[in-house]
């Protein structure tokens, strides 16, 4: 079976852009700790990046595969890092285009669909991705981020209803310019309970808007209204609303983000329409595959959780599939910055999978057919319904 799914193609439905700076991991001109480390958690203090990162089981195991896939002896465990990032750096640095394609076909990624709102101005963008990836690179929009870069643009000044005009304009917009999805991270501003306020409350909300909310918008009246605008919006343009639930950046509120809480967005009717996809999920991923399992148009992926939670990632995914229905689970590698987590993310994502169909095999409980159709909807089938994609085009086995 191991086989069988390195040859299957991967749609990698939620990850980030890179930077542009990417073919250089070492930090500080190489004497410091390498960039990368920040991609394997959440802390963003110096102290959590410097001591706790480098004894986490899931950033060992990354450095073993990286050094065996660049030929490195094992060798000395505390030079393991600085050995494998600096012939990285050497072979990135000599033939990025090289390093980078040779990393996704490995991974079997086929397409990728990138949230633009992460990253900020030091990103490549879209096209120059796609170009130097030389496969598909298809924009997801960020609802918080259109919000945002219309409160700078002053549309704060205007009355709520021309607001949320201009607002579904932008989104309209991005999705004529060829965005397959939309995307929230509603969980990290105001939670997921999005309670459906009246129409003033909304309107006075809207009047007392700071400034601080073009930077950062997490008003907790207008987060939720806007999100079931763009919910409304997005299923009546067929388009996608993935939406971050579970685990995050410190500054989340991770009671806030259960994604049961989402559960009056599924059974409004001006909204239930809408395809949700739940993203992340941990430690809800019962709830999610729950959700996925009784709600029609509800999904669910694992995208952080795979890479992060590597160690135990055989465990989290049989548990899901335990509710979700197979058709209703997606692969992701929610890569950022370097395309070396794009790569990390769909290896340990393939892996886990196939070792969750094995022991379905091996139990009698799918036959090589079924476990097959299973890994096909998985990694890359369900995503190419769902996001409508052109069907992804094989490439060569993963390692």
């Amino acid at each position: 079976m191991v086989l069988a799914l390195g040859s299957l193609p991967l749609v990698d439905h939620h990850c980030h852009g890179i930077r542009e700076g990417w073919t250089v991991a070492a930090g500080d001109g190489g004497a410091g700790p390498p960039a990368w480390r920040s991609c394997f958690t959440e802390a963003r203090r110096p102290a959590s990046l410097a001591r706790d990162v480098p004894s986490l089981l899931a950033y060992r195991h990354f450095l073993d595969a990286m050094a065996d896939r660049l030929g490195l002896e094992p060798g000395d465990r505390e030079r393991l890092e600085a050995r494998v990032v600096a012939r990285r750096d050497q072979l990135a640095g000599a033939d990025p285009e090289r390093w980078l394609r040779g990393l996704l076909d490995e991974a079997g990624t086929a397409a990728l669909l990138v949230d633009t709102g992460f990253g900020g101005p030091g990103t490549l963008p879209v096209a120059e991705l796609a170009r130097a990836a030389a496969r598909p690179v298809l924009p997801v929009a960020r609802v918080e981020s259109i919000v945002e870069e219309l409160l700078r643009g002053g549309a704060a000044r205007g009355s709520l209803s021309r607001f949320v005009d201009r607002f579904e304009a932008r989104l309209h917009a991005a999705a004529d310019g060829g965005a397959v999805a939309l995307k929230s991270i509603a969980a990290y501003r105001a939670g997921l309970a999005l309670p459906d306020h009246g129409a003033g409350e909304p309107r006075r909300a809207f009047r007392a808007l700071g400034r601080d909310q073009a930077e950062r918008f997490d008003d907790p009246v207008l987060v939720p209204f806007l999100l079931r605008r763009a919910a409304a919006l997005a299923a009546a343009r067929a388009l996608p609303l993935q939406v971050h639930t579970g685990f995050g950046d410190e500054d989340l509120d991770l009671a806030a983000a259960d994604p049961s809480l989402l559960r009056p967005l599924f059974r409004d009717p001006r909204t239930e329409d809408c395809v949700v996809v739940l993203l992340h999920c941990h430690p809800f991923v019962d709830r999610a595959a729950w959700l996925a399992g009784l709600y029609p148009q509800v999904y669910m992926d694992l995208s952080l959780t795979i890479p992060l939670a590597e160690p135990a990632a055989v465990r989290i995914l049989a548990g899901a599939l335990a509710l979700c229905p197979t058709g209703k689970l997606l692969a992701a590698s929610d890569g950022h910055s370097y395309p070396e987590m794009h790569w990390w993310g769909a290896t340990t994502w393939r892996r886990a999978l196939a070792a969750v169909l094995d022991a379905e095999l091996r139990t009698g409980q799918l036959d090589l057919m079924g476990a097959h159709a299973v890994a096909r909807d998985v990694l890359g089938g369900t995503a190419t319904r769902l996001y409508r994609l052109q069907a992804a085009s094989p490439l060569p086995p993963a390692r």
